[in-house]
């Protein structure tokens, strides 16, 4: 594995894949009859999880930009995941994609962070919750190792406030042979089969 930091591009080029990814994994075929199953986030049904991506990924856009979300922000799901997330996922990687994107800093929720850490955090979300609800729904995951070693290396630099914030839950063992994957979600809290 490389140990080069990856740049603007590389990173937002690592967006792009984690949201085609989550995409995948967002169809009628898959979600229409599951919005009360449980996840491996604990606290969220698929609907809620559904819920919660729809905030985070509209919010990281307007982080992106730089631009604060409104107040009457659109962050609650109204549509059903398959018919509401194909373009608020490519405004999503648009947004990252931009000039400038990946530079200064930038409001992320409630706090300001420099913008590459916004993006990083964005990406774990899409991969972390992306295994969620492939997991709830019966799927398999993949993601890309490099995407993978970016969520892991932002989930390591934000564990001790995402946990006490309860973001994250306590830590899992992983199994010994666990993939770079399974020893991501285990860091978050995931019991790793």
């Amino acid at each position: 594995m490389s140990t080069t930091p990856v740049g603007p591009v590389g990173l937002a080029d690592q967006l792009a894949r984690a949201a085609r990814v989550l995409r995948a994994h967002l169809g009628e075929a898959d979600l229409a009859d599951a919005c009360e199953l449980p996840t491996p986030c604990a606290e969220f049904d698929v609907r809620r999880l559904s819920e919660h991506l729809f905030g985070v990924l509209t919010l990281s856009s307007y982080a992106a930009a730089k631009e604060p979300l409104p107040a009457a922000g659109p962050t609650a799901l109204t549509e059903v995941p398959w018919v509401a997330f194909p373009p608020v996922l490519d405004r999503l990687a648009a947004a990252w994609a931009a000039p400038g994107a990946w530079e200064g800093e930038t409001v992320y929720g409630s706090s300001t962070y420099p913008a590459p850490v916004a993006g990083m955090i964005t990406i774990m979300e899409l991969t972390v919750h992306g295994w969620d609800l492939a997991t709830a729904t019966g799927r398999s995951f993949t993601a890309d190792d490099d995407v993978v070693a970016t969520a892991a290396a932002i989930a390591a630099r934000i564990s001790e406030g995402a946990r006490t914030n309860g973001f994250f839950g306590p830590e899992t063992d992983a199994p010994a042979d666990a993939t770079p994957l399974e020893r991501l979600l285990a860091f978050t809290g995931r019991k790793v089969p």
